[in-house]
């Protein structure tokens, strides 16, 4: 890349952090006051302590609707550029055109799991987005993660509470998506996914661009935010154990994910593609632990890893296909968090903290 190229880059990068910077947000307080509305359950996601989740006798249990999928797929794409309006952010990974080879990187996700004997298999796209909003790019009305929160509400309530042989859920995120899917399942740590497919996992500038949308929908507006917005920016502030550094929440799995599959990729400042972004932390369980987490570094660069098919994506589904489909039973929460705190000591999170008297 020609010099002045690489500089043009660098202005660039410079104006989309200060337009981002100066977006409006809420005061600390005001967010601190949005999370005690909050109940997904008694204890701290991070920690997996104090949640006890509800069992159902086995003799009440119903059978799965007829015209219940046998697995569901939310898929959160990633932010729309380097210098574009949030508000234009839409769902590309289930596009495919003659481009891409007109195969989108959710077919050959769905593909491994139809590989595996998933015969009805439905997905749900979303946008890297609080709500639902107009899309300039795509021209419709994209779902945001609101959309997928209820979403993710009617499946729990029609096809896996109380269910003998429950739909099955399954995530993926590209980029910035993979901020709000995490969110999705440390708010939701009643619902077990077989998978996180984590792509790229950038979660810089995610809080910039998104804390004034943020306060709009979940302090101004009537729904309760999610957990940890309420301390503000998720990005480079998670304690996990074990970690010399706090974390960014898109590297952190959730106890309530049974796999965990991530693609990074490399920062290319040479590279012709402009958006150079590129995820160099692996991740790790809540408890600091790699169980059950996997990844790989990609050959694509950051944009081409979510925008069509590729070697990557390869790599995706033949580990899905290789570990099968799990048994829930075998994978409890517990399997993933840190264990009972010892006599005296309470976790913050994830740190042994002496008990309050």
């Amino acid at each position: 890349m020609p010099h002045r190229s690489r500089s043009l880059l660098l202005v660039l990068f410079a104006v989309a952090a200060l337009v981002a910077a100066c977006a409006p947000s809420a005061k600390p307080a005001d967010l601190a006051r949005a999370g005690t509305a909050r109940a997904t359950s008694s204890g701290s996601p991070l920690d997996g302590i104090g949640y006890v989740p509800s069992t159902v006798p086995e003799t009440a249990l119903r059978q799965r609707p007829a015209d219940a999928p046998d697995l569901v797929i939310i898929a959160f794409s990633g932010h729309c550029g380097l210098v574009c309006d949030t508000r234009s952010t839409w769902s590309y990974l289930d596009h495919a055109s003659e481009s891409t080879g007109g195969v989108a990187v959710l077919d050959g996700i769905k593909t491994a799991y139809e590989h595996l004997g998933f015969g009805d298999i439905e997905v749900f796209g979303v946008s890297s987005f609080a709500t639902s909003h107009y899309s300039s790019i795509s021209g419709k009305i994209e779902q945001g993660y609101l959309q997928a929160q209820a979403y993710l509400d009617e499946v729990k309530a029609a096809w896996i509470d109380g269910v003998a042989d429950p739909t099955r859920v399954v995530l993926v995120g590209h980029s910035h998506g993979t901020v709000w899917a995490s969110l999705l399942a440390m708010n939701n740590l009643d619902v077990t996914f077989d998978s996180f497919v984590a792509l790229d996992a950038i979660c810089w500038m995610w809080w910039n661009k998104h804390k004034g949308f943020i306060k709009d929908t979940f302090v101004d507006g009537p729904w309760t935010i999610p957990f940890p917005l309420d301390n503000g920016d998720p990005c480079g502030t998670l304690t996990v154990p074990g970690q010399k550094q706090p974390m960014n929440i898109n590297d952190v799995v959730p106890a309530n994910v049974i796999f965990g599959l991530e693609v990074r990729t490399s920062f290319r400042l040479f590279s012709l593609d402009p958006n150079v972004l590129a995820d160099d932390d692996v991740n790790v369980r809540i408890n600091g632990s790699s169980s059950n987490v996997w990844g790989i570094t990609a050959q694509e660069s950051h944009s081409s890893l979510g925008n069509h098919y590729n070697r990557s994506i390869s790599w995706v589904a033949s580990m899905l296909q290789a570990l099968g489909v799990p048994d829930h039973g075998a994978y409890p929460m517990s399997s993933f968090v840190l264990p009972p705190p010892p006599a005296g000591f309470d976790y913050s999170q994830g740190e042994l903290v002496p008990a309050t008297p």
